[in-house]
């Protein structure tokens, strides 16, 4: 959780530098999504952290894909590779 802890900073300090922000993350069936919102605060409810939007979307921190073309930690270039032979 420290390592999330940490990117949620940084995407709080970076998503503040636009009014609005394009987020891309996955729903809770894992589809990939893409919306135009502002990044208000991070909420912690428990040990989990989402990213509270302007709208009152709140997307758990470990669904974020990118905001603003910035890769999260947890999603890299090759996650979407495929392994066809």
């Amino acid at each position: 959780m420290q390592n999330s802890s940490k990117y949620s900073s940084i995407l709080l300090i970076d998503a503040q530098q636009h009014e609005i922000n394009h987020i891309k993350y996955f729903d809770d069936l894992g589809n990939h999504k893409t919306i135009d919102d502002s990044v208000e605060r991070i909420v912690t409810e428990g040990e989990q952290e989402f990213v509270e939007l302007k709208s009152g979307l709140k997307i758990h921190i470990d669904r974020i894909h990118s905001v603003d073309g910035d890769m999260s930690p947890n999603y890299s270039q090759d996650f979407f590779s495929c392994d066809c032979v």
